[in-house]
């Protein structure tokens, strides 16, 4: 009996511990990495954006992956604002921006996007997107074409994918697991975060200040790691509604992929897009992996004046 209320109270004490430190980590972590950008409201949500450049000037939209934020996309951001209006967004749940119950779904974000794109830029957008913020940039040019000029496709996530979705979403997303998954992660995570890093960035190194420079330490945070986790897990269902739709975007598009990626399958999106939408280019990086953005930014670069010139030239036709 005695060794029971023992083992009781350590459990107790630990879970405490947990939640503790969970609080507390937050704090530091939005203290070491603290908004950089504005506030506005878009379709009833808190957003955050970090804008660069001249209004006025042609409008990019960038929309990041899962576990990411918008710094992700800051240091290609600051090259690009000298000829074009930069609006990089925390997606809902991610970095700064809020959530709602629902607001994980890809169609929901894409609302969300075109609220934001209507309040801030005076004219359509290229939009960038990485990973599984290419299935909210599809969704956009589906729902709202009018906002839409083109579509700059990084890695792409984009089509129902075979299997389950990873553990940790499970854990994470699940309402009963969550709340005592989440606090573990906030206290493992940014230790462990190294090979992830290494993973993305396969066969590439990941460079020495990305953690930092990139802020992925505010994916820990447990509000934020539920919300990608709930993204994440309804990713399958999501691409599924829509991927049948892709052959209706008429906005031009060019599709990035490394032919060596660890994380998104490019047979199965970045091809699938390639066969799927009207007006499309396929771009393989030899030797490159999820994420071209960083490591191959002149690539990206290349493909924003592609897709800005096929729109001109059918703008005079």
């Amino acid at each position: 009996m005695i060794l029971a209320w023992t083992v009781a109270a350590l459990a107790a004490a630990g879970v405490l511990w947990l939640f503790l430190n969970a609080r507390s980590y937050v704090a530091r972590a939005e203290a070491r990495w603290p908004p950089i950008g504005r506030f506005i409201e878009a379709d009833g949500l808190k957003l955050h954006i970090v804008e660069r450049g001249a209004e006025g000037a042609p409008a990019l939209l960038f929309l990041h992956g899962a576990n990411a934020n918008a710094r992700e996309f800051l240091p290609l951001a600051e090259e690009l604002a000298a000829d074009h209006r930069v609006l990089v967004i925390d997606r809902p749940g991610y970095g700064y921006s809020g959530m709602r119950r629902g607001a994980q779904k890809i169609a929901a974000q894409a609302q969300v996007a075109a609220r934001a794109l209507e309040s801030i830029a005076d004219a359509p957008a290229i939009v960038v997107c990485h990973s599984l913020g290419a299935g909210v940039g599809l969704r956009l040019a589906l729902d709202h074409p009018q906002l839409v000029r083109g579509l700059v496709l990084i890695a792409p996530a984009s089509h129902p994918y075979p299997g389950g979705n990873a553990w940790w979403t499970k854990l994470a997303a699940n309402l009963i697991t969550g709340p005592l998954f989440n606090p573990i992660v906030a206290a493992v995570g940014p230790a462990a975060s190294r090979g992830a890093i290494a993973n993305t960035f396969h066969p590439a190194p990941a460079p020495e200040d990305y953690y930092e420079e990139a802020a992925v330490g505010l994916t820990f945070r447990p509000a934020a790691f539920r919300a990608c986790a709930r993204e994440v897990a309804a990713t399958k269902r999501e691409y599924a509604l829509q991927a049948p739709r892709y052959c209706d975007i008429d906005a031009p598009a060019i599709v990035i992929t490394g032919d060596v990626d660890r994380v998104v399958s490019p047979k199965l999106h970045a091809r699938g897009l390639a066969r799927d939408l009207t007006s499309v280019e396929l771009v393989t990086l030899p030797g490159a992996g999820h994420m071209p953005h960083r490591t191959r930014p002149d690539a990206v670069i290349k493909a924003i004046a592609r897709v800005a010139h096929i729109e001109a030239a059918r703008s005079v036709l």
